[in-house]
This record gives structure tokens, sequence and C-alpha cells, in this order.
């Protein structure tokens, strides 16, 4: 089969062209020819599409080997050049071959003309793969694989520049440190191949939301950085952070997985917060962790007070990382009681920090920033272990068997060994997992319903008992909810709180109860604090109530005296 040959032939002679052209033919070539014989019809051949080859007469009455060499050359062109003479001397030869001929064949011996196109052929397409080479390696090394922004090393260099140019016009810039909320959830619930296409699917809408000059990269992981070059003022960057947290919230659709992705985002100004790259960037960063602390789903301006805050953050993850490993964390009991019969039939065991300087410390100053950091997997286990311990113990001296209820966080639920680590707990402690509840938020139940079904069937399998924590609060939705195997809905103490002051919250109390017995399952309200609360859910059958008005969270100890002299009371 013949080899197609684009060819471009400078030579005033149609006869020798011809010759050269039926060479090529014979040589194994398909050859599509155009002949030239001066500069602009070359220019003008050159421009209209690619080329192989070019063989050119070394000299003609109005053109020559030389000129014809230069266009190319100043074109930029990689074109094989051969020049096909019957005069041309040794020292026109090696001007030639300077200026990037390839070859040059006499001819009155035509017969090396193929095997010099065949080398130069190869030698082109040699050239063009090391370039590709070249260029991939350059691309791999500025630019991110999975969604082909910018990556840290090519952001840095244009952060740089731009606050080099920013400097001399005394102009502002701003810095947009963008992170997704809760990305490793959906990671570990539903894979890295999800996850990738989750990036994917950010970072196409984040480059919707800017202009020309902007530039978006990825930093790695689920980390964006947004530079908008010489602002005038600082509101631009602000309805930049806003647009983005607007842009992602309609939801993502992958593998008939519905998602919601929320951001938070860190905003730092050039020259305020910064006067290079790194300052800059690190700022951001800390007003990013600002914005998580605030709920997420938001942006927040840095300003300086922030970097003592982070610092103080970062002493807290060492500090917790050490509680871990010198079981400083301890547990509070806060008793459940029949609503009936007002016996303590459960218990919910509460975390707490028994910090070496602070004292005791309370799960809201650190359990935000161990479900952040990890930090609560590892955590929550040693939870679930001391309650379950704690709970075999008692029954051992005697006491009556009685429901230890655990908080499973969102980690720590969708931790791909939960079941694995519950089932060697119980074993380890010896309890029977009938006095064992975990309980999980609405909203962390709702966040992968199919995820959820599988591991509560699996721990309700092994006999765990399984609450609804907070029910109220989130999204649910019944029909999911119904096919939960969950035993308890746990009534939020936001409806508690206020039920005889607003004909809502009781309305909603009295729906939940209702509810909840249509389904067969047990109701517990939490936060009861006032007689008239206790009343209220008496009339209405709740069947469980724990709060201040029967007994505040207590140490182990305290909570067995209590419960001693309630059985002493109740016998």
């Amino acid at each position: 089969m013949s080899i197609p040959l684009q060819v471009i032939i400078i030579e005033d002679s149609e006869a020798d062209a011809l010759l050269l052209v039926q060479i090529l033919r014979r040589g194994g070539y398909d050859p599509f020819c155009e002949r030239v014989d001066n500069g602009p019809a070359l220019s003008a051949a050159l421009a209209r599409r690619s080329w192989d080859i070019v063989i050119a007469d070394h000299s003609m009455p109005q053109f020559n080997s030389i000129a014809a060499l230069k266009i190319i050359k100043e074109g930029g062109l990689d074109i094989p050049f051969i020049i096909v003479s019957a005069h041309i001397s040794e020292d026109e030869a090696a001007e030639v071959m300077h200026l990037g001929a390839k070859d040059y064949v006499m001819k009155e011996n035509l017969t090396r003309l193929c095997p010099a196109i065949d080398r130069e052929l190869r030698e082109a397409q040699d050239r063009r793969d090391r370039r590709r080479a070249e260029a991939t390696v350059q691309h791999q090394a500025y630019y991110d694989p999975l969604t082909d922004l910018p990556n840290r090393l090519m952001f840095t260099d244009r952060l740089t520049m731009a606050v080099a140019q920013a400097s001399h016009n005394r102009k502002m810039l701003a810095v947009l440190f963008v992170d997704l909320d809760r990305f490793k959830t959906i990671v570990d619930t539903l894979g890295h191949t999800v996850g990738d296409r989750v990036l994917r699917g950010v970072a196409g809408r984040l480059q919707n939301c800017l202009e020309e000059n902007d530039t978006l990269a990825r930093l790695g992981g689920d980390e964006f950085v947004v530079l908008l070059p010489e602002i005038l003022r600082a509101d631009q960057a602000v309805k930049l952070a806003q647009k983005i947290l607007d842009v992602l919230k309609p939801s993502f659709l992958f593998s008939g997985q519905e998602l919601h992705i929320t951001t938070s985002i860190g905003i730092a100004l050039y020259p305020y917060d910064g006067e290079d790259a790194d300052t800059l960037l690190k700022n951001a960063d800390t007003a990013l962790y600002r914005a998580k602390e605030q709920g997420r789903d938001n942006y927040q301006l840095y300003t300086p007070a922030m970097n003592s805050r982070a610092f103080e953050r970062l002493a807290l993850e060492n500090s917790l990382r050490k509680a871990i490993e010198r079981s400083e964390f301890l547990l509070h009991y806060q008793p459940q009681v029949n609503m009936q019969t007002n016996a303590i039939v459960g218990m919910e065991a509460l975390l707490r920090w028994q910090h070496p300087d602070l004292g005791l410390v309370y799960p809201a100053e650190f359990i935000p920033l161990a479900e952040e950091t990890g930090l609560i997997v590892p955590m929550g286990e040693c939870v679930i272990r001391m309650a379950c311990a704690q709970a075999k113990a008692w029954q051992v001296d005697g006491l009556p068997p009685l429901t230890v209820a655990v908080n499973l966080s969102a980690r720590q639920f969708q931790h791909h060994d939960l079941v694995e680590t519950v089932a060697r707990i119980l074993k380890e402690t010896e309890l029977d997992p009938r006095w064992l509840e975990v309980e999980i938020t609405e909203s962390v139940a709702m966040q992968n319903v199919d995820y959820t079904m599988v591991i509560l069937k699996e721990l309700k399998e092994m006999g765990i008992l399984i609450a609804v924590d907070d029910f109220g609060t989130g999204h649910s939705s019944l029909s999911y909810l119904k096919k939960f195997p969950i035993n308890t809905l746990k009534i939020d103490q936001s409806f508690i709180r206020d039920l005889n002051q607003g004909d809502n919250d009781a309305a909603i109390a009295n729906a939940v109860i209702v509810l909840a017995h249509s389904m067969k399952l047990r109701v517990i309200a939490e936060g009861v604090e006032t007689p008239e609360q206790e009343t209220f859910l008496r009339e209405h059958h709740c069947d469980q109530f724990q709060g201040y008005l029967f007994a505040h969270p207590v140490p182990a100890a305290v909570f067995e005296s209590l419960l001693r002299q309630h059985l002493q009371k109740t016998a």
C-alpha cells in the first residue's frame, strides 16, 4: 500500500517536478504535490495546509533554496527540507545544511531521493514524539491531572507575578481559598471514582464563575484556589465568593446518586493581608478555617485576629491527639426514665475531656475539630468501648441491666470498619448487644440512604438497638425512614424547650409521638427541664424522657449512686 505524502516541490521546471513525482511513486509514496517557484507562492502554500516534506531546487532564476529555508524558519515550521540540484558546490551545500536543510541529492543520482525521504520522515516523527513527551512532562508539572486545572506550582507562579504587577500598578488582588465541605464522607461512602467525578463537576462549575483573566487552580484533594488579579474593590471578591456558593447549590447526579455539595471559602486581599504569595495563601487558608468554624457553606474575609485563633486550633488538635494516647477522655451518663413507671431504664453516654491544664472540657469545644481532622474515629471507638465496659461492669455488680446509648458522628458512621469495630468491642467487653443502642442524627442517615440501610441492617442483625437522634431538625423522607431498621426516635430538645410557649412545637412533638407509635417505635424526649414539659409528654404518651428535670449528665460513680438510690425508692 502506498504511503500518503504531502509534498511542496520548489522547482521552476514543470518537467523536473513531474519527474520527482514519478520517483516518489516508484518509491512507494502516494504524493499530493504543490509546485512553487517564488517566495510568495511558498508562503501561501505553507499557510494552506500541513506538509510532510519540502523538495527544492537549489538555484532558480527568481528564487533559491536559501530564501526558501529562511521563509520556513521564520514561520517556526519543522518540515524536512531536501535539496535536489544539478549544480551545487560544497560551500553552498554546507551553507544550506547550516540553515536547516536535511540533505541534498544531485539530479544525476535521484535513486538517493526516496531513502533520504524515508530517513527524514522517521527523524521528523522522532522529533514530534520528543516534543509531545516534553510537552506532556511540562503539562504534568504545572497542571492537575484530574481536572486539568493549574496546580499549586503554576498557581504560585501566577500569584507571584500578579503580586508584582499589582504592586507596580498600585492595585489590589484577591485570593479565594475554596474547600468542599465533608468531601471525605463522600469518598468514604461512595468511593474514589465518584469522588473524582465530584471534583471534576465542581471544577467545571467554578470555571463558569470566572472572568478571562482570573485563575482557578486545584491545590490537591478537595482544595481549590482562585486568583482575581488587579481588582478595584474588596466587594468584587465577596461577590465572587457568593457566586461560588450559589453555583454549587443545585445537586449533582452521579450514577443515580444525588449529592448536595457545599463549600467554605476564605478570602485574603493584597496588600492588606499579605505582600507575597505564601502569606496570601496562608491567610486565605486561615480565613477558610474560620468559615468552617462558622458552620460551613459560607465565606470569611481574613482578619489578623484569625492567626491567633489558628494557633489555638493547632494547639487544640495536638492536645486532642495526645488525649487519645493518654486516655484523657471520660464519660458522663444521663438517665433515661420510663414515663409510665418512673424507672431508670437506660442512659446516654456523653463524652467529656479531662484536660490536664484546662480541667473538664465539653464536647462543643473539641468535637467539631475532631470531626474535621478524623480524630473522631479513634475517639468514637474509645467512647463505645468505655460505655460497653461500664454497662457490663454494673451488670456484674448486680445492678439491673440498662440500655447504654452512644452517639455516632457522621465521619464515624461512614467509616469502613464501623460494624467490625462495634462487634469486636462487644466481644471484648462481653456486653450483650441488646443493651447497646447507637444513635445517629437524621441528617447523617439521609446523606446516603443506601449505605445507611446496609449498615443499620448489619448492626440490627447483631442485636443492637438503633435510635434516630435530633428527630425533626433534618431533612428526612418518611418513605425512607420507615425502611430503616430503627427502634427509637428521639425528639430534639429544641421542640421540647418551648412546648408551653407556642402551638407549633407542641404540635410537632405530638406528631412525632403519633408517627413513632404508628411505626411501633419507642419515643424519647430530650432536654426535659420543667414539670410542665413532663406533664405534656405524659399526657401525649411519650415513652421515655431525659433532661435536667431528673438529672444532669454525671460521672459513672455519681450515676451508680443515683441509680442505687432510685432503686431503693422504687423498691
